[in-house]
């Protein structure tokens, strides 16, 4: 018998659905950034790359193109590259290796204890991210995840693409997937608008009544996977 999930909305209404993927959010779902980003120390210190974002519009823009170019590259090299072609015109060898060094020693993520409770869940499991492949894969989790990123599916999170590309891929329906994100508006209610069950984790449980089953760890997935 194939396992199923049986969620409880509210007291009177149970979902029960044959679950075959369970799909998972990177950031603040299975692992956390190591030295949380001072922002301001962090466009300072780009200064001396050569870099220079100064005003709210450089920063917003900066922002946005690092978050749209990170999911997409396939290592700091790389990533440091594209960046460099966006905001000086002849770049330096040398310093773009140095940029390169520089996020990877200050852009690190650590595994949450929990996750090791659901390496072994019975199903089919992916990750489904903003992040690049080779963060994730550099804290082992390719071994026990697939993994999704902009560079694999084209489209970024909450853009309903994201999520069906990679269904498609792993060959499962909507309904026949969980997924469990920190995040309502990029993770959960996009998903659950295409029919996937959603739970959200919320750590240090500060979300009331959301609109989907809520859990503080991973420790408590299995008791709602029979």
């Amino acid at each position: 018998m194939k396992p199923k999930l049986i969620l409880f909305n509210e007291p009177s209404v149970h979902f029960t659905s044959v679950i075959k993927l369970l799909m998972f959010d990177f950031s603040g779902t299975l692992a956390y950034l190591s030295k949380p980003i001072d922002f301001n120390s962090f466009f300072n210190s780009l200064k001396k790359f050569g870099i220079e974002v100064i005003t709210d519009e450089e920063i917003e823009t900066f922002t946005s193109l690092f978050t749209n170019l990170l999911g997409r590259t396939k290592d700091w090299l790389d990533f440091s590259e594209k960046i460099y072609k966006e905001f000086v015109q002849k770049p330096e060898e040398d310093d773009i290796l140095a940029l390169a060094n520089f996020l990877n020693e200050n852009i690190v993520f650590t595994l949450y204890d929990d996750v090791k409770e659901i390496i072994d869940l019975p199903f089919q499991k992916a990750i489904l991210s903003a992040n690049a492949s080779f963060i994730i894969e550099g804290l082992g989790l390719g071994k026990f995840f697939k993994i999704f990123s902009p560079r694999e599916t084209r489209f970024l999170k909450p853009d309903p693409r994201a999520f069906l590309t990679t269904l498609k891929k792993l060959k499962v329906k909507p309904e026949e997937t969980i997924i469990v994100g920190n995040e309502l508006e990029r993770d959960l209610i996009p998903a659950k608008n295409l029919g996937l069950e959603a739970i959200l984790i919320d750590r240090e449980n500060k979300i009331k009544n959301p609109p989907v089953k809520k859990i503080t760890s991973l420790k408590e997935l299995e008791s709602l996977l029979i």
